[in-house]
Order: C-alpha cells, then structure tokens, then sequence
C-alpha cells in the first residue's frame, strides 16, 4: 500500500492536494460540495435529492459517480460502469475500505476539515481512477462529518432531558 495524504495548500483553506493524484477544494459553508481536479479532467460532488445522496457529476454535468449508504456504516460506490464496496473498517475511527469484491483497493481515515483531514493507503496494483479516490475521500469525510453530527446531537439530547 502507498500512503498519502489530502492536504490543504498554503494560503487557501478549502483546497486540498492529494500527491499524485488530483486536487479537491470545497465549497459552500458546511463543506458539503466539492470540485475535484485531475488528469485534466473536473467533477462536482454534491449531495443530491430527497434522500441526499452523494453524486459526482463530470464537466458536462452527466453524472458519473453515486454513493449509496447502508444503515450500518459503509455502503456502495459506484463510478462510471464499475460498482465498489465502502466498507467500515474501525469501530472506534472513521476509518473505510473501499473494495472491490475480496480485494480491498484502499483504506481511508478521516478527521475534520483541518491541514490532513484523510490518509489514503492506496493498493498500486491496479492504479485506482484518480475521480473514484477523490470522490471516495470525499464521501468518507462527509461520513465521517455526519457521525459527528449525530454523536452530538445525541450528546446534546441526553443532556437536555437530565436536565
């Protein structure tokens, strides 16, 4: 496994770099969007519709890329015309597997919107879309956000009606 990491570039605090792979900068005030960079090629993530589903869509807007989430953490990535498992692989961190049957590809770990808010181990053989690592990092961080979320609305619940 190759590890890298999504860091921030000096002086602008929403884009990030990913070595050799392509760049993220996100957008809006939650950081719930993103435009990714690489290869040449852009793509828009966002979560979309009533469900609020992931989506990657390419420059023309044709979407290329969904995310589907199972209640248990993880769920399926699918990009262009291959469908992957995004498995959750810690109970105790944000950490995923994005798999392909048996074979894991790469393991992500996320933190917050700080200088590395994901580490990539990445499997070299085969060399992984660079689009599927970013959207796929994307989609750990917003889990990874969602889960925060939630444990503190939880907190925030139990502590009003002890009250």
């Amino acid at each position: 496994m190759v590890n890298r990491q999504l860091a921030r570039i000096p002086g602008d605090h929403a884009r990030y770099a990913l070595e050799g792979v392509g760049t993220l900068r996100l957008e809006g005030v939650s950081r719930g969007r993103a435009t990714a960079e690489a290869a040449g090629r852009h793509w828009y993530f966002a979560r979309r519709g009533f469900w609020r589903q992931l989506q990657a869509t390419d420059a023309a807007g044709v979407v290329v890329g969904a995310f589907e989430r199972r209640l248990l953490g993880g769920g399926t990535v699918r990009w262009a015309d291959r469908e992957f498992a995004l498995r959750r692989a810690s109970v105790w961190r944000e950490r995923y597997v994005l798999a392909d049957g048996d074979r894991e590809l790469a393991r992500f770990d996320a933190k917050g919107w700080g200088l590395r808010p994901v580490t990539i181990s990445i499997d070299p053989h085969p060399a992984l879309e660079p689009g599927l690592v970013l959207y796929t990092a994307f989609v750990v961080h917003t889990l990874a956000g969602d889960a925060t979320a939630g444990a503190v609305a939880a907190t925030t619940a139990v502590t009003a009606s002890s009250s």
